[in-house]
């Protein structure tokens, strides 16, 4: 994790209360469940528009900050290995404002991969944590919509980001110990933010 992207954690976490926010579990449709249900949320023509709350987010310790566990998170369950794409948008306004794909096996135990807003600009970013959060990133062109692809070989983690409609570039490369079933899903979170709208379509997982 770069310098600056540690510093721009510690500056929004450091002010955050250093305590687990209770992660709350309910039903959604088509046999998917939200972990920490927005207030305002909608599934609409293929496509999930939810407003992610502020102080919202998945972090934990490093650089300085607390353990947050308390990002929207809506997901299934998924067996063995598989692809997993989705069309990633939001009108993202405050740094570190996101949404992404993330896969989740306890609170200390999970990923992430998707877009956040970091100095100003869009990034393609990616946590892996094991107790302790890392996290990378990387500055893309602005564009209405990215796509993510996240795959599981094994316990292996293949992540890969595309602008628009342009070609997937692979992003980060990750190692989880994960049994066979894994909670599956997308995400969005607003930590430093008043909160902000996402939109997240062409949601595709495919088993191999």
């Amino acid at each position: 994790m770069s310098s600056d992207r540690a510093l721009d954690r510690r500056a929004f976490l450091a002010s955050a209360a250093a305590v687990v926010a209770t992660p709350a579990l309910a039903r959604a449709a088509d046999g998917w469940s939200w972990l920490n249900t927005p207030d305002t949320w909608a599934w609409k023509d293929e496509a999930l528009a939810c407003e992610a709350k502020a102080g919202t987010d998945f972090w934990r310790r490093t650089a300085g900050g607390p353990l947050i566990d308390n990002g929207h998170f809506w997901f299934r369950r998924q067996s063995g290995d598989f692809e997993m794409t989705a069309t990633l948008a939001g009108d993202y306004a405050a740094d570190a404002d996101q949404t992404g794909l993330m896969l989740r096996l306890a609170p200390d135990l999970w990923m992430k991969t998707g877009v956040e807003r970091l100095g100003g600009h869009l990034h393609s970013a990616t946590v892996f944590t094991r107790d302790w959060s890392d996290g990378s990133s990387l500055v893309i062109p602005t564009a209405p919509s990215v796509r993510v692809k996240l795959r599981r070989s094994g316990q292996t983690l293949f992540c890969a980001h595309a602008v628009g409609e342009g070609a997937f570039v692979d992003t980060r490369l990750g190692h989880l110990p994960m049994p066979q079933a894994v909670d599956l899903g997308v995400m969005a979170a607003s930590p430093a933010g008043k909160g902000f709208a996402a939109r997240i379509s062409n949601i595709t997982i495919k088993s191999l």
